[in-house]
């Protein structure tokens, strides 16, 4: 008998809670007019796609919710033991994408094929992938409406359309989870950030760069994932495009550069000389091959605006460098989180010679630095704040690096050079944190004495 009011623990209280916001969802959706969610094949709708108003807070309260319930109701022992077991699901999905399953189901609503059909195509043994099937099925991966026939939902329909999405979770599936295995392994000696060796080199016995050098097709894998998740879970690249899409000075200036350092084949460059017609582009980057691949793939209408230049990346610089450009931005995107501090503070010094150039009438010259950031404590709800305490915790185990805070971030600007003046950004979506310094010498710039933050979601620590 429950002597006590039921407090905000309770089974009733929290399902009551769900059951509010979810009433409450569900008439925005209506009075916005977006399509109900649904796990049918063709299955679309904005509530999957927005992050932010009304429905991602609903949504957010939600999913917190439903977590807690779920903890209620197991209690220690059943939520540990469903919190590990999941290796297994992992493993039956890896299996389908591997064997290219999936593609062999029919896109069509209603389709399906037995499970001995599908082994014959994939040339597995029948009652094994049966099995795998089965197991996927009950995650709502497959739907098995009838036994031992599988057919897509819409979880499947998107690992067979979205091949970039398809390869972050193949990636996932294994290096990830193969390195994971190793965490513990790796911290039975000393083994500091930066200079021990990651739990990913303890598995494969090299770093993951230098293992995917000698895996190509994994390599590949991890390119493709790579550029999916920029493109649809990083807003760091719509960081920089907002900075200068409300920068008119840089980006419509007469003879104005932005010089992408490390850029690799130069992708978000042409994205962005597509977006701002008046900026030209230099696509730095110290391998040749990588930029070589960056010409084949330019369109050619962009060969008078985009240009590729070989460069060290901690090469000297200077102001002859810049030519006859009429303002330049130096833009590092995803470079900096990998390095030391020591590296890092060298490499920003490297940018004071061309910092130090003013061009009459036009803005000085400014470095733009977008990188990963380690969210403040206490920013997020838990249930929130897991996908980036998940995303410090990979870095560790895949490369043996220390993601930084804003307030570390910031302190390494300073040291690198005490007139640097840096404004900062940041933006979250739902697995990454991303911030954005604008950064120039204090004798090119207005300086009130301090750093000034001006963000989407400011840090608690600035």
């Amino acid at each position: 008998m429950i002597s006590k009011t039921q407090d905000t623990d309770s089974l009733v209280s929290v399902a009551s809670a769900i059951l509010t916001h979810t009433a409450q969802l569900s008439q925005h959706l209506f009075q916005q007019s977006i399509t109900p969610p649904s796990l049918h094949v063709g299955a679309s709708s904005e509530l999957w796609t927005t992050h932010s108003g009304q429905i991602e807070e609903l949504r957010s309260n939600i999913l917190g919710l439903t977590q807690r319930l779920d903890k209620l109701l197991e209690g220690p022992h059943g939520f540990l033991h469903e919190y590990v077991s999941p290796s297994w699901e992992h493993g039956a999905l890896y299996t389908l994408l591997e064997f290219d399953v999936l593609q062999k189901i029919p896109l069509e609503e209603g389709a399906a094929v037995t499970a001995v059909r599908l082994a014959e195509q994939s040339n597995l043994p029948a009652e094994k992938l049966l099995r795998i099937c089965r197991l996927a099925a009950t995650a709502g991966i497959l739907e098995e409406n009838n036994e031992g026939e599988f057919g897509h939902t819409v979880i499947s329909e998107t690992l067979v359309k979205d091949e970039g999405f398809r390869s972050w979770v193949h990636f996932q599936l294994f290096e990830t989870r193969v390195a994971s295995a190793h965490l513990a392994d790796s911290l039975k000696k000393p083994n500091p950030f930066w200079t021990g060796k990651a739990a990913f080199e303890q598995a494969w016995g090299m770093p993951m760069y230098t293992w995917h050098a000698q895996n190509p097709e994994k390599g590949k894998r991890f390119a493709q994932a790579m550029e999916s998740v920029a493109q649809t879970l990083d807003p760091g690249n719509g960081l920089v495009i907002d900075w200068l899409s409300s920068h008119a000075e840089v980006s419509q200036a007469s003879k104005g550069r932005l010089i992408e350092v490390s850029g690799k084949t130069g992708s978000f460059s042409q994205h962005l000389a597509t977006l701002f017609p008046a900026l030209s582009f230099e696509v730095e980057d110290p391998s040749a091959d990588l930029l070589s691949r960056g010409k084949q793939l330019l369109d050619p209408s962009l060969t008078d605006r985009v240009h590729f230049e070989k460069r060290d990346l901690f090469g000297p610089r200077s102001v002859e460098d810049l030519g006859g450009v009429g303002s330049a931005t130096f833009l590092i995107r995803s470079v900096l989180w990998s390095l030391p501090d020591d590296a890092v503070i060298e490499l920003l010094q490297s940018f004071v010679p061309s910092l130090q150039r003013h061009q009459t009438g036009g803005p000085a010259p400014c470095l733009l630095i977008c990188d990963l950031v380690s969210p403040a404590y206490g920013t997020f709800a838990p249930h929130i704040e897991k996908a980036f305490r998940r995303r410090d915790v990979t870095l560790m185990t895949m490369h043996n690096v220390q993601q930084r805070t804003a307030k570390e971030w910031r302190n390494l600007i300073r040291k690198a050079d005490g007139r640097f003046k840096a404004t900062y950004s940041e933006r979250y979506s739902s697995h990454s944190c991303r911030g954005l310094w604008q950064v120039q010498l204090q004798d090119d710039v207005e300086n009130d004495g301090s750093d000034s933050d001006h963000s989407d979601k400011f840090d608690s620590e600035f």
